[in-house]
């Protein structure tokens, strides 16, 4: 189809670009077909799931040649697609020309934008290859000493939760290992053959259960083992240039019904690639949806020997930081919708050893865009 159909680009003077298509094949002329201009995510796994946006879509009907001109207004928002590739997605901008041939099939050309569209976003400042380590880091904790200290009505609730989700997950793996000795017509739950009717293992169906299981009981656990303090925002953050500088002592406050021994208040930033991909086969095939730290920095870190219990956390932190280096080296956010695009993360940590760390997830709509473009 790409010799069939070409796309020839032209800048115009106001920024906007001119598009001639010169159609090859006249078995085309007089089929109906859209011109459009899309931001495209492309998730780099073996089994993806892409997504993309329309900019601009006009209809037409094939001839021999048509020319489209589409406003710098438009460009500009192609412009937030400035070529992203990470570890996770690339973002591209694409001029595409879909022909309908016949009834529910299309034929496409595309055409990348990325050599039309100039960049007007500088350079990103380096940033260290630790974005897990920060925006996720590993929660060291003693189980006992973090139930003792949480009120007993999420004490029982914590050991419930742990009991009942230990009940299903055993459950859970004796039905996957009957079904594995027991004959099909025989089988409780996992059967022995998948959508397609290719052979598959009832056990490893239930393993793999099991994990997705245990993830969500470890998540309701860890939301009853928290409360052995209240951590919230005193402010929230609604506009947030280069130069914005908070006090954390005024941003963040908390009270906690034991000693604070150690406790690290940190702020940290990231950008979150997000996006789509399929996992598993047949009966057991599922989308998965993920979240990739790729880019972070450390906007603030402090360590207080001890906040004794009961102690307003904001009186111990009382210096200002700032949140330019977030827009000196993360790059501003992209979403082309809920599941995929490039995302802009930043939260509140307070890391204490023994018990488990508190979060609070901050406004991440509250970042001026056109700051990340300053030099």
């Amino acid at each position: 189809m790409a010799e069939k159909i070409k796309i020839y680009p032209k800048t115009l003077a106001d920024g906007g670009l001119e598009f001639e298509i010169s159609i090859k094949d006249k078995s085309l002329f007089g089929k109906k077909a859209t011109f459009s201009i899309k931001r495209e995510v492309t998730v780099k796994d073996s089994r993806p799931v892409h997504d993309s946006k329309d900019l601009r879509k006009i209809t037409f009907t094939v001839s021999a040649s048509q020319n489209f001109s589409v406003s710098a207004a438009v460009m500009k928002r192609a412009l937030g697609s400035f070529p992203y590739s990470g570890s996770k997605i690339s973002i591209q901008a694409f001029a595409e020309i879909k022909v309908t041939t016949a009834f529910f099939f299309n034929s496409t050309t595309r055409f990348s934008l990325s050599n039309h569209i100039p960049s007007e976003l500088p350079k990103r400042a380096k940033v260290k290859s630790n974005a897990r380590q920060l925006i996720d880091p590993k929660d060291s904790f003693n189980f006992f000493k973090n139930i003792s200290s949480i009120p007993a009505k999420n004490q029982i609730a914590t050991i419930f939760i742990m009991l009942a989700g230990g009940i299903i997950l055993m459950f859970n793996l004796f039905v996957g290992y009957h079904d594995q000795m027991a004959p099909e017509h025989m089988t409780w739950f996992y059967s022995h053959y998948n959508s397609d009717g290719e052979s598959s293992s009832p056990i490893l169906k239930a393993i793999a259960a099991s994990g997705t299981i245990a993830g969500l009981i470890w998540l309701a656990m860890k939301q009853q083992l928290r409360k052995y303090m209240a951590f919230h925002f005193r402010s929230r953050i609604s506009k947030v240039n280069r130069e914005s500088k908070i006090n954390i002592g005024k941003l963040v406050t908390g009270r906690s019904r034991v000693d604070l021994i150690d406790p690290v208040l940190r702020v940290v930033a990231c950008n979150m690639e997000k996006g789509k991909y399929v996992r598993g086969h047949g009966s057991n095939q599922r989308t998965v949806s993920f979240s990739h730290p790729n880019r972070a920095v450390l906007l603030y870190s402090r360590k207080i020997p001890i906040i004794p219990k009961g102690a307003p956390i904001h009186n111990y932190f009382n210096e200002e930081f700032s949140f330019k280096p977030m827009f000196q080296a993360l790059y501003p956010r992209q979403m082309i919708s809920e599941s995929h695009g490039l995302d802009l993360v930043w939260e509140v940590q307070l890391i204490v050893d023994d018990l488990v760390d508190q979060e609070l997830i901050g406004n991440r709509g509250a970042f001026i865009h056109k700051e990340f473009y300053s030099a």
